[in-house]
């Protein structure tokens, strides 16, 4: 089913007329004017927000936009008492807050002012933009960064608390990193009660705990990892089996056994379960178990005996797993290598590379990439999507700071450790399945088919797509191949992107829509995901035939839904680092230019992706100096009354503007854009105003551009004003992005 959504229209004979907005449907949950409970998530530099039904994310769509005059003085974290409505200005649905049931609970990260009349407290999160008043402390001084603890009444108009911990001064080296874990409440610090259960491991697995496990200390095993990891869960190994009897590879999958060590309920297993996965900052990593344990005994380091949980997989020269097998295992790992040494050594074919890991280990590895390339075609041939994502690496230096970020480059190395991680995670999977026994599986549910019919309409008017064509997986692997390094990849790929769900862990197994399996789950990472641990623990219960009791399905649904939670709460809080690395590299190059390319818009804005370094710049579209106006899709902004377009891809040339700390926001100003002129010709498009300007102004002109005075509203090409010259000057369209497999 899908809706019918006509692009937006100027009404020339009604200038004040707005164009009919669809319609929009009302979730199942909604009653219109039936209060419901809700949180208030409120908007930066805005006194509005949205309600979010209790129990859902921002993934789930019920977000419901509210009109400060309806907020009823709510701010973001309230539990509040809520309604929808249809607004009288366009008709379309909003909430409305009934009444506040109370402040939110959570300690808020604020900055500590001293003012004339008492002390205030400045809250970090930008949806949060009242002050707080606060007594005198003296856990802290001014312009510390402190934790406020809420007054529990919402009836007092000024908002009040008291400090509760100081997180440190604005000049502490990563502070950042504190500052980003209190505002998404992730654990920092173990309790006591952990590390006491935690001392007393042995620093060397003792032969006692090895005994009645499978020996593996014989075979070769290795572990492939990023250079900076300390943390090594997992370790392959690969017999290739003889031609005479029949070919094919037996491949082993070697997991750290982190269930021996963590006792089912105990403190360390209850603090795993609360923080639900380790948190990974660009330069630090909050783990989910301490250090003891993820970076020395479950890591599996080089020369040492480490306890494991092992997938063996017999796969015919046809690719058909035609064994699997499972056991509790002990593994001494032969190298410790990184992507980039596997591919100097087996895709390079460097002398030197091959020599330092050794020719043994590197036939291993060559046979390894075969299998992998040709596991990769199947797994697209059988309807798998192959979305390309983009991830930055940022560079410091030796204190600590960022200097450099870059595109994260991936290759046959990374892709091949990730086929093969699928592999044995479909395989535990398919083990729980068969035997109708619970787990914790890794679902992704089916494309939302009304963003999949707005993807198709986009595709349609590209020419990509025919109206007979479906957009199955098949299909859109093929479109997504067809437009690869060109300027349309960056487009298509976000937009499919959007039409897609958020994979979650469920009890209930209903598939994995994006890797076209009926059965999958987490199994190949129990150091970081707590899910993955309780897996661990279920597949020992399942080989040694013990019965679940009954209340385990419903413990596990619990569960998945607190690592799920705990899942987004985590990758929120890395983007929200990943922009305040941005504003501390940029904040020493205003004034400075960069090339780079558009990935998105909002209804004002236009966000940049630069080549060098690759972070991610907002622009104004009232910078382009003529009035712009983003399509529905947000995926062009079209100006001149339709005559020139700014598509996602198009390729920019920037000046930063200023840095916003508070609001982990960098602004930039278009100087020059790659645009489609009429007839569809690429052209050089010059603002004529080239004034600098912040986020927080747009809509404001500049009173003195960069390069002089501003000559007036309009835009022209390189000297000349002349409409006719206004669109001369071809170039190659669009901007080749990296290529990173999508992560279900």
């Amino acid at each position: 089913m899908g809706r019918n959504i006509r692009p937006r229209q100027r009404h020339r004979h009604d200038p004040n007329k707005r164009p009919a907005k669809p319609a929009q449907t009302l979730p199942a949950f909604f009653r219109p004017f039936e209060t419901f409970e809700a949180a208030f998530i409120g908007m930066p530099e805005s006194s509005g927000g949205f309600i979010r039904p209790a129990g859902f994310h921002k993934a789930d769509g019920c977000d419901l936009f509210v009109d400060w005059r309806d907020a009823l003085g709510a701010i973001h974290g309230d539990a509040v008492k809520a309604e929808v409505v249809k607004s009288e200005y366009d008709g379309r649905l909003r909430g409305r807050v009934i009444s506040i049931i109370a402040r939110t609970e959570a300690p808020i990260p604020a900055k500590l002012i001293k003012r004339a009349w008492g002390w205030s407290a400045a809250p970090l999160d930008p949806r949060m933009q009242q002050t707080i008043s606060v007594p005198p402390t003296d856990l802290a001084s001014e312009n510390d960064y402190v934790t406020v603890l809420l007054n529990p009444d919402p009836r007092p108009v000024q908002l009040r608390g008291k400090v509760i911990a100081r997180l440190g001064g604005a000049t502490d080296l990563k502070i950042e990193n504190r500052l980003t874990a209190a505002m998404f409440h992730i654990r920092t610090e173990f309790p006591g009660a952990v590390m006491e259960e935690v001392a007393p491991f042995p620093t060397q697995a003792p032969e006692s705990w090895t005994n009645g496990r499978e020996d593996l200390r014989g075979v070769t095993t290795l572990t492939i990892d990023p250079p900076a990891a300390k943390d090594f869960d997992d370790a392959i190994s690969l017999e290739v089996l003889p031609l005479e009897e029949g070919g094919g590879w037996i491949l082993g999958v070697h997991i750290a056994d982190v269930s021996h060590y963590v006792a089912e309920d105990g403190p360390l297993d209850q603090e795993a379960r609360l923080r639900g996965n380790s948190v990974y900052f660009p330069d630090e990593c909050v783990p989910m178990l301490p250090d003891r344990l993820s970076s020395e005994l479950c890591s599996l380091r080089e020369g040492l005996d480490r306890l494991t949980m092992t997938a063996w997989m017999t796969i015919s020269p046809e690719l058909e797993v035609i064994e699997t097998r499972f056991a509790e295992s002990v593994i001494l790992s032969r190298r410790r290598l990184t992507y980039d040494q596997v591919k100097s050594a087996c895709m390079d074919l460097d002398g030197r590379a091959r020599f330092e890991i050794g020719e043994d280990n590197c036939q291993m590895l060559d046979q390894a990439l075969v299998l992998s390339r040709r596991l990769t075609e199947q797994r697209l041939g059988r309807g798998a999507l192959n979305l390309d994502t983009e991830e930055t690496e940022f560079i410091f230096d030796g204190e600590g700071r960022p200097i450099d970020a870059r595109r994260y480059e991936r290759h046959d190395a990374h892709r091949m450790i990730e086929e093969f991680m699928l592999l044995a995670n479909e395989a535990v999977a398919r083990q729980f399945s068969r035997r109708n026994y619970p787990a914790i599986y890794r679902v992704h549910e089916d494309p939302d088919p009304l963003k999949l019919e707005t993807f198709k309409k986009l595709a349609l008017s590209l020419g990509l797509m025919k109206q007979s064509d479906k957009p199955t997986p098949e299909f859109l692997n093929n479109l997504l191949d067809k437009v690869h390094g060109g300027p349309l990849e960056t487009m298509l790929n976000a937009m499919l992107l959007r039409s897609l769900k958020r994979a979650d862990y469920r009890a209930e197994n209903i598939g994995h829509s994006g890797l076209a399996l009926d059965d999958y789950l987490h199994f190949t990472s129990p150091i970081r995901r707590y899910p993955d641990l309780v897996v661990h623990r279920l597949l020992k219960k399942l080989l040694k035939k013990e019965a679940p009791p009954p209340e385990l399905a419903a413990r596990l649904a619990i569960i998945a839904k607190r690592a799920s939670d705990c899942e987004q709460s985590a990758t929120e809080a890395e983007r929200e680092n990943d922009r305040w690395k941005a504003c501390l590299l940029m904040k020493t190059r205003i004034g400075e230019r960069f090339q780079g390319y558009i990935q998105g818009f909002s209804q004002k804005v236009a966000f940049i992706r630069l080549e060098r370094p690759f972070v991610e710049v907002g622009a104004p579209l009232g910078s382009l100096g003529c009035d712009f106006e983003v399509d529905e899709y947000r995926t062009q902004a079209s100006g001149l009354e339709g005559q020139v377009k700014l598509p996602i891809g198009a390729k920019t040339t920037v000046e930063i503007t200023s840095v916003d700390e508070n609001l982990r926001r960098v602004s930039a100003w278009i100087l020059e854009a790659k645009i489609q002129g009429p007839n569809g010709k690429i052209t050089t498009f010059k603002p004529a105003i080239l004034g600098a300007v912040s986020l927080k102004n747009i809509g404001k002109d500049a009173a003195e551009p960069p390069g002089g005075k501003a000559r007036g509203r309009g835009a022209t090409a390189t000297g000349s004003n002349s409409e006719k010259e206004r669109f001369e000057g071809r170039t190659k369209q669009g901007a080749k992005s990296g290529r990173k497999t999508f992560r279900f």
